[in-house]
């Protein structure tokens, strides 16, 4: 079982996330709950989770406090939050999940699959180490790419296009291409949408790798990897405006 641990500020917050664990009585047990940051940094070196599920908003602080003032971070992280901003795509950037409250529980229990497949130990470290970085904007983007081993990391700059395969994505870069086992829509949500634009329901290319354009039927660019990508006739006009 996943010992977990839950810190939020709010007690209606916790019951829900209690009864969503509760349906899966033979998957989590929760050792301690939370209301503060201060509280959480006491008890969580001393009883050793595995799993956090952590508020972002705590009182006058944040998760973000609690994570930097921790000692050893050796447990997988789960935000909540009510906040869908920027700080969501910096979440998955460094394979962290997150759900947003009030938390739906089809949202619960996909985290939970994607949880027990990614629950391995020695990589959060690095893991949190990738989320502050890709908090600042002036630092360079870093994805992290789940393994069956731990993790890899890849620059955003190095990404030329990704490729959709059913429910499997390949990310090619100039050096390599690397088969993820999450949908390109996950991508699509995750890039940066002025540089990253989905040329075809299969295709997401990296505006800043086009070599050359070739206009018809169908039209196509050229990656500075030397692939062809189709682009479909619906995108073709937004992506010539994007070179307006």
């Amino acid at each position: 079982m996943i010992k977990t641990i839950l810190i939020d500020d709010e007690q209606h917050c916790i019951t829900r996330l209690l009864d969503l664990i509760n349906r899966q009585p033979h998957t989590f047990h929760v050792i301690a709950t939370c209301n503060t940051v201060e509280e959480a940094l006491e008890v969580v070196p001393k009883l050793q989770p595995d799993l956090v599920f952590l508020d972002i908003k705590i009182h006058e602080r944040t998760g973000f406090d609690f994570l930097r003032e921790i000692n050893e971070v050796n447990f997988k992280v789960i935000f909540t939050t009510a906040f869908d901003n920027f700080a969501i795509k910096a979440f998955k950037f460094s394979a962290f999940d997150y759900l947003l409250k009030p938390i739906d529980s089809d949202d619960f229990s996909d985290s939970i699959i994607r949880l027990k497949a990614e629950l391995t130990q020695g990589t959060i470290e690095n893991q949190i180490k990738n989320l502050f970085n890709n908090l600042k904007p002036e630092r360079q983007k870093i994805i992290t790419i789940p393994s069956l081993k731990g993790f890899e990391t890849l620059k955003v700059e190095d990404i030329i296009h990704l490729e959709a395969d059913t429910s499997i994505t390949h990310i090619h870069t100039k050096d390599k291409k690397t088969v993820v086992s999450k949908p390109i829509k996950f991508y699509e949500d995750l890039l940066d949408e002025t540089i990253f634009f989905k040329t075809h329901k299969s295709h997401l290319i990296n505006l800043k790798h086009v070599k050359k354009y070739f206009k018809g039927k169908p039209s196509y660019v050229i990656m500075s990897n030397d692939a062809q990508v189709p682009i479909s006739v619906r995108k073709k006009d937004d992506f010539l405006r994007r070179f307006d």
